[in-house]
């Protein structure tokens, strides 16, 4: 809402009444910056798969010195095996060896937006893998 008034208040002068009503203009520039907010959310949805697959492994995590970390950590590599190699060199690289997606772009000699891809369809592939073993 205060986007929106500061957006009118900025624009005032574009505004003409012999096109439609104020409160016409006002809805249509609210409209059109929901619309923006709702694009750039999905612009960005691959980024937000990882926040839904990390919160489910770390419930199983107590702290850092308990030893049945150590087995979480093997499960968690064995999940990632069982996806395709495309898909598992990607999380492997991203996740556990911290690489930028530009990095491993270039690296692969992929475009950026199929790396993103590839995370994108392993996280949704551990996510479904974590849900289904935490359903047991």
């Amino acid at each position: 809402m205060q986007t929106t008034m500061l957006t009118v208040w900025r624009k005032a002068h574009l505004f003409h009444p012999g096109k439609g009503a104020v409160s016409t203009w006002v809805y249509t520039i609210m409209r059109n910056q929901c619309f923006d907010i709702l694009r750039k959310r999905q612009a960005t949805k691959e980024d937000n798969y990882s926040d839904d697959i990390w919160p489910i492994f770390e419930q199983k995590l107590v702290t850092d010195d308990d030893p049945s970390n150590k087995q979480l950590g093997d499960e968690l590599i064995t999940l990632i095996s069982t996806l395709p190699e495309a898909q598992q060199t990607v999380v492997k690289e991203i996740y556990l060896n911290q690489r930028s997606h530009q990095d491993l772009a270039d690296q692969l000699g992929l475009p950026v937006g199929t790396v993103k891809s590839r995370l994108r369809l392993g996280l949704q592939k551990l996510r479904l893998q974590l849900e289904k073993d935490d359903d047991y």
